[in-house]
């Protein structure tokens, strides 16, 4: 059987990515192995950002500008990691991916406000919209179930 490709997080993997140089392990990756072919990405170190790293939020989207808690900011290392992200799913012939939610790059239906106060707005990070715009359909961690149901 020809398993579908599901771009992941890798922090969803158990790969120790995030700004605090954890992960975010999810339970299912054994049931998803069985019905998907994994290519983990972060796009945030893919765009050059280390492990550990200062959290981001993103302040604006035009002119886009995402910063860190110094207000330095880090916008080009999110669009690199964006870009390279969906040329590797381009190369690969991804029709889904599974990203971490509430991430400035992964976060495929809310991301942070801008502001460090924890508040959540309802906005695609860089990444996840930039495969939704070449159509792509993005989960997150919550949303298991329906990309199960994608695939029978």
């Amino acid at each position: 059987m020809i398993k579908e490709k599901l771009l992941i997080s890798a922090c969803l993997m158990g790969d120790n990515v995030k700004y605090d140089g954890g992960n975010n392990l999810i339970e299912e990756l054994e049931e998803l192995s069985k019905k998907f072919e994994f290519i983990p990405v972060c796009p945030e170190v893919m765009g050059g950002m280390t492990i550990p790293r200062m959290p981001c939020e993103i302040k604006s989207f035009n002119p886009l500008k995402i910063e860190n808690e110094f207000g330095i900011n880090m916008a080009d290392h999110f669009l690199d990691g964006a870009r390279q992200t969906l040329a590797l799913a381009q190369q690969h012939g991804v029709k889904y991916a599974l990203l971490k939610s509430n991430s400035p790059s992964c976060g495929n239906k809310n991301i942070y406000d801008g502001t460090f106060s924890g508040k959540l707005i309802e906005q695609s990070g860089v990444t996840a919209k930039f495969l939704l715009d070449h159509g792509i359909k993005v989960y997150n961690e919550d949303e298991i179930c329906q990309l199960m149901n994608v695939i029978k």
